[in-house]
Protein backbone atom coordinates (compact mmCIF):
# COMPACT_ATOMS: atom_id res chain seq x y z
CA UNK A 1 0.00 0.00 0.00
CA UNK A 2 1.24 3.46 -0.90
CA UNK A 3 1.37 5.70 2.13
CA UNK A 4 2.35 8.93 0.43
CA UNK A 5 2.70 9.63 -3.26
CA UNK A 6 4.45 12.44 -5.04
CA UNK A 7 2.20 13.05 -8.02
CA UNK A 8 4.16 14.51 -10.91
CA UNK A 9 2.71 15.61 -14.21
CA UNK A 10 3.18 18.31 -16.79
CA UNK A 11 0.83 20.98 -18.09
CA UNK A 12 1.12 22.94 -21.31
CA UNK A 13 -0.63 26.30 -21.65
CA UNK A 14 -0.88 28.63 -24.64
CA UNK A 15 -1.52 32.33 -24.12
CA UNK A 16 -4.48 33.73 -26.02
CA UNK A 17 -5.71 37.29 -26.44
CA UNK A 18 -6.95 38.25 -22.99
CA UNK A 19 -7.17 34.65 -21.83
CA UNK A 20 -5.29 31.37 -21.71
CA UNK A 21 -6.14 28.34 -23.78
CA UNK A 22 -4.82 24.89 -23.05
CA UNK A 23 -2.48 23.77 -25.79
CA UNK A 24 -0.80 20.58 -26.87
CA UNK A 25 2.52 19.55 -25.36
CA UNK A 26 5.19 21.26 -27.39
CA UNK A 27 4.74 23.18 -30.62
CA UNK A 28 3.67 26.77 -31.09
CA UNK A 29 3.82 29.50 -28.50
CA UNK A 30 3.18 27.56 -25.32
CA UNK A 31 4.63 27.07 -21.88
CA UNK A 32 5.09 23.63 -20.41
CA UNK A 33 5.49 23.26 -16.68
CA UNK A 34 5.92 20.25 -14.45
CA UNK A 35 5.26 20.01 -10.75
CA UNK A 36 4.59 17.50 -8.04
CA UNK A 37 2.23 17.51 -5.09
CA UNK A 38 1.59 15.31 -2.10
CA UNK A 39 -0.49 15.53 1.04
CA UNK A 40 2.12 17.58 2.91
CA UNK A 41 4.57 18.80 0.28
CA UNK A 42 5.03 20.16 -3.22
CA UNK A 43 7.93 20.48 -5.58
CA UNK A 44 8.90 23.69 -7.22
CA UNK A 45 7.15 24.32 -10.53
CA UNK A 46 9.65 23.68 -13.32
CA UNK A 47 9.30 25.55 -16.61
CA UNK A 48 10.31 23.19 -19.40
CA UNK A 49 12.03 24.42 -22.54
CA UNK A 50 11.14 22.52 -25.71
CA UNK A 51 9.55 19.13 -26.04
CA UNK A 52 9.70 16.64 -23.20
CA UNK A 53 11.34 13.41 -24.27
CA UNK A 54 12.76 10.64 -22.09
CA UNK A 55 16.27 12.13 -21.96
CA UNK A 56 14.95 15.60 -21.10
CA UNK A 57 12.62 14.12 -18.45
CA UNK A 58 15.40 12.07 -16.88
CA UNK A 59 18.20 14.67 -17.00
CA UNK A 60 16.30 17.94 -16.52
CA UNK A 61 13.35 16.91 -14.36
CA UNK A 62 13.98 13.68 -12.47
CA UNK A 63 17.68 14.11 -11.69
CA UNK A 64 17.69 17.72 -10.42
CA UNK A 65 14.15 17.99 -9.04
CA UNK A 66 12.19 14.79 -8.42
CA UNK A 67 14.85 12.37 -7.19
CA UNK A 68 16.29 14.79 -4.57
CA UNK A 69 12.75 15.57 -3.41
CA UNK A 70 11.94 11.86 -3.05
CA UNK A 71 15.25 11.20 -1.30
CA UNK A 72 14.35 13.92 1.21
CA UNK A 73 10.95 12.23 1.69
CA UNK A 74 11.73 8.48 1.60
CA UNK A 75 8.18 7.50 2.61
CA UNK A 76 6.86 8.67 -0.79
CA UNK A 77 6.19 6.78 -3.97
CA UNK A 78 6.37 8.50 -7.36
CA UNK A 79 3.15 8.69 -9.34
CA UNK A 80 3.52 9.87 -12.90
CA UNK A 81 1.30 9.09 -15.85
CA UNK A 82 1.99 6.91 -18.84
CA UNK A 83 3.45 9.60 -21.07
CA UNK A 84 6.07 8.08 -23.34
CA UNK A 85 8.78 10.15 -21.67
CA UNK A 86 7.79 8.66 -18.29
CA UNK A 87 7.63 5.02 -19.36
CA UNK A 88 10.76 4.77 -21.51
CA UNK A 89 13.11 1.96 -20.50
CA UNK A 90 15.89 4.44 -19.81
CA UNK A 91 13.63 6.30 -17.34
CA UNK A 92 12.47 3.11 -15.63
CA UNK A 93 16.10 1.93 -15.31
CA UNK A 94 17.14 5.36 -14.01
CA UNK A 95 14.46 5.28 -11.30
CA UNK A 96 15.26 1.69 -10.36
CA UNK A 97 18.99 2.51 -10.07
CA UNK A 98 18.07 5.25 -7.59
CA UNK A 99 15.64 3.09 -5.60
CA UNK A 100 12.67 5.26 -6.57
CA UNK A 101 9.46 3.30 -6.49
CA UNK A 102 6.82 4.33 -9.00
CA UNK A 103 3.13 3.64 -8.65
CA UNK A 104 1.64 1.67 -11.54
CA UNK A 105 -0.94 3.77 -13.33
CA UNK A 106 -3.37 2.31 -15.88
CA UNK A 107 -2.97 3.50 -19.46
CA UNK A 108 -6.61 4.40 -19.97
CA UNK A 109 -7.93 5.70 -16.69
CA UNK A 110 -10.62 8.13 -15.67
CA UNK A 111 -9.41 11.61 -14.80
CA UNK A 112 -8.64 10.70 -11.20
CA UNK A 113 -5.16 12.10 -10.84
CA UNK A 114 -5.40 14.96 -8.33
CA UNK A 115 -2.74 16.96 -10.14
CA UNK A 116 -5.11 17.39 -13.08
CA UNK A 117 -7.33 19.30 -10.68
CA UNK A 118 -4.32 21.25 -9.41
CA UNK A 119 -3.68 22.29 -13.03
CA UNK A 120 -7.30 23.47 -13.28
CA UNK A 121 -6.85 25.49 -10.09
CA UNK A 122 -3.59 26.98 -11.37
CA UNK A 123 -5.21 27.81 -14.72
CA UNK A 124 -8.14 29.58 -12.99
CA UNK A 125 -5.75 31.59 -10.81
CA UNK A 126 -3.74 32.78 -13.80
CA UNK A 127 -6.93 33.63 -15.73
CA UNK A 128 -8.20 35.67 -12.76
CA UNK A 129 -5.15 37.92 -12.63
CA UNK A 130 -5.95 41.63 -12.97
CA UNK A 131 -3.41 41.93 -15.78
CA UNK A 132 -3.35 38.77 -17.89
CA UNK A 133 -0.04 37.48 -19.27
CA UNK A 134 0.62 38.89 -22.75
CA UNK A 135 3.32 36.47 -23.88
CA UNK A 136 4.87 33.14 -22.95
CA UNK A 137 7.51 34.70 -20.65
CA UNK A 138 4.83 36.50 -18.64
CA UNK A 139 2.74 33.33 -18.67
CA UNK A 140 5.63 31.26 -17.29
CA UNK A 141 6.24 33.85 -14.58
CA UNK A 142 2.53 33.97 -13.69
CA UNK A 143 2.30 30.17 -13.47
CA UNK A 144 5.31 29.98 -11.13
CA UNK A 145 3.98 32.82 -8.97
CA UNK A 146 0.46 31.37 -8.72
CA UNK A 147 1.88 27.89 -7.99
CA UNK A 148 3.52 29.40 -4.92
CA UNK A 149 0.24 31.07 -3.93
CA UNK A 150 -1.75 27.82 -3.80
CA UNK A 151 -2.02 26.82 -0.16
CA UNK A 152 -0.81 23.42 0.97
CA UNK A 153 -4.30 22.87 2.41
CA UNK A 154 -5.83 23.28 -1.07
CA UNK A 155 -3.36 20.73 -2.43
CA UNK A 156 -4.00 18.35 0.49
CA UNK A 157 -7.76 18.54 -0.13
CA UNK A 158 -7.25 17.54 -3.76
CA UNK A 159 -4.88 14.70 -2.86
CA UNK A 160 -7.30 13.43 -0.19
CA UNK A 161 -10.14 13.46 -2.73
CA UNK A 162 -8.46 10.64 -4.67
CA UNK A 163 -9.84 7.91 -2.41
CA UNK A 164 -13.38 9.24 -2.90
CA UNK A 165 -12.87 9.51 -6.67
CA UNK A 166 -11.60 5.94 -6.91
CA UNK A 167 -14.52 4.64 -4.85
CA UNK A 168 -17.04 6.40 -7.13
CA UNK A 169 -15.38 4.99 -10.25
CA UNK A 170 -15.29 1.46 -8.82
CA UNK A 171 -18.94 1.67 -7.74
CA UNK A 172 -19.90 2.83 -11.25
CA UNK A 173 -18.35 -0.38 -12.67
CA UNK A 174 -17.19 1.39 -15.79
CA UNK A 175 -20.21 3.63 -16.06
CA UNK A 176 -20.26 7.42 -16.16
CA UNK A 177 -19.12 9.46 -13.16
CA UNK A 178 -18.68 13.17 -12.66
CA UNK A 179 -14.92 12.58 -12.62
Amino acid sequence: MVRFALIVKGMSVTPGPGSLERGLFGGGESVMVLGGVSLHHRTELVVIAGNLNAVHYREDILLPHVVPFLQAHPDMTLQHDNATSHTACSVCDFLQDRNVSALSWPAKNPDLNPIDHVWDLLDRRVRARAIPPRNVRELADALVEEWGNISQQELANLVQSMKRRCTVVLNAAGGHTRY
